[in-house]
């Protein structure tokens, strides 16, 4: 799993899939032993939404607005054969 960003004890991660790449590009947020998977593009809570606290919700919601493009970019290189990822700053 990559670490991309981590704020406020949310930590965002993202790791390239078993057989290419999903349909939609996602990100993972965790939060006190608690998991969310996010859509990047629309910010759907894709799964654990039940269980992932809505203000970090809101949060994680909120660091995907405003690095969306940065985390697209993750997405494309981390499916790469070389599978680099970057780190982002909050």
């Amino acid at each position: 799993m990559a670490t991309l960003a981590m704020f406020y004890g949310i930590l965002i991660g993202m790791k390239p899939e078993q057989n290419g790449k999903h349909h939609r590009a996602h990100i993972h947020a965790w939060y006190q032993g608690k998991e969310a998977t996010f859509d990047i593009l629309t910010r759907e809570v894709l799964a654990g939404g039940d269980n992932f606290p809505k203000d970090q919700t809101n949060m994680v919601k909120a660091f995907i607005a405003i690095h969306e493009a940065e985390l697209l970019a993750n997405w494309e290189s981390i499916h790469r054969p070389d599978g680099k990822y970057f780190p982002i700053d909050k």
